[in-house]
């Protein structure tokens, strides 16, 4: 009886908190397409898959489409599930390792297949560098810091920390294949917040409310005007028509920060800016007009 009781114990000692992606659970990442938005992905339901209770997430975008108004569309379905402090992802009908919380130092698994990354084949590795845990809204949670590497285990240059029950708190949920960069599209951008119907909104390096859309607001009632040439590497060409009116610019990064500013002159000096998507903004005393800028390098 005490060898039984004894068992029970370090068995209870052992276990793992069990508290992924419950009822109001949600994620919001950032969106760098060539129109800004977010990527909210949402606790939906339970379901049964191969005998295994599962959690249903849905996946959001929401942003500025091309008409520049405020759309909204479902960029797929996740189905995942905890168990003994691993979550696991489905994909292709089978289960990946999506984070594990039980690895040591040193340990590594093969990083789960994101749906838009499917044109090269898969390589990247996440390998843990530190464990430890932190106390995040009165909750004590577990985290380990990965590094990405290939799979002779040679480091990309990429590091990010896991959170029990959040996942990334620096990129997106599903992690992004080095190897895919060059060809596939990437779903979601940074992790900006996650909370749930228990857990107050955690948000630790975005600023701004976990909904906002660059610009939504203050472009609300604009027009939108053409640039040339676009994509640019040196100089955006303002139409002369515009000039007078419109006396002052404002160019926006694709997370709504002020980037630069000035007077609207016929041509506007972009080469110091890195590689990316911009909003450009010409403004008069009471309105404003806007043009989608990409510059390249």
């Amino acid at each position: 009886m005490m060898r039984l009781l004894l068992l029970f114990l370090l068995c209870s000692g052992l276990s793992f908190a069990q508290n992924w992606a419950p009822n109001g659970a949600q994620w919001h990442y950032s969106y760098y397409g060539f129109f800004p938005g977010y990527v909210d992905i949402a606790y939906s339901s339970d379901t049964l898959i191969d005998g295994q209770v599962t959690k249903k997430l849905t996946k959001t975008f929401h942003g500025l489409g091309w008409g520049m108004d405020v759309t909204s569309y479902s960029i797929g379905t996740e189905y995942t599930y905890e168990a003994n402090g691993v979550v696991y992802l489905r994909y292709q009908n089978q289960w990946d390792t999506l984070y594990n919380f039980i690895a040591q130092v040193g340990d590594s698994w093969r990083m789960a297949k994101q749906p838009f990354a499917n044109v090269a084949s898969q390589n990247s590795r996440l390998k843990v560098i530190a464990t430890g845990t932190k106390v995040i809204n009165s909750s004590t949670l577990k985290y380990v810091k990965v590094e990405f590497v290939d799979p002779q285990m040679n480091p990309l240059g990429f590091e990010d920390t896991i959170v029990e029950n959040i996942g990334f708190i620096g990129s997106y949920f599903l992690p992004y294949d080095m190897f895919d960069g060059a060809v596939d599209a990437n779903e979601g951008g940074p992790f900006r917040c996650y909370s749930d119907n228990n857990f107050a909104i955690y948000k630790p390096n975005y600023l701004e409310v976990c909904d906002y859309i660059m610009g939504t607001t203050e472009l609300e009632g604009s027009a939108s005007f053409q640039v040339y040439p676009n994509p640019v590497s040196d100089q955006i060409n303002i139409p002369e028509t515009l000039i007078q009116e419109y006396n002052h610019y404002r160019i926006l990064s694709s997370e709504g920060k002020l980037i630069q500013k000035g007077q609207t002159t016929e041509q506007i000096e972009v080469a110091n800016l890195p590689a990316g998507n911009y909003t450009l903004l010409i403004e008069s005393q009471s309105q404003k007009r806007f043009a989608k800028v990409l510059v390249v390098r």
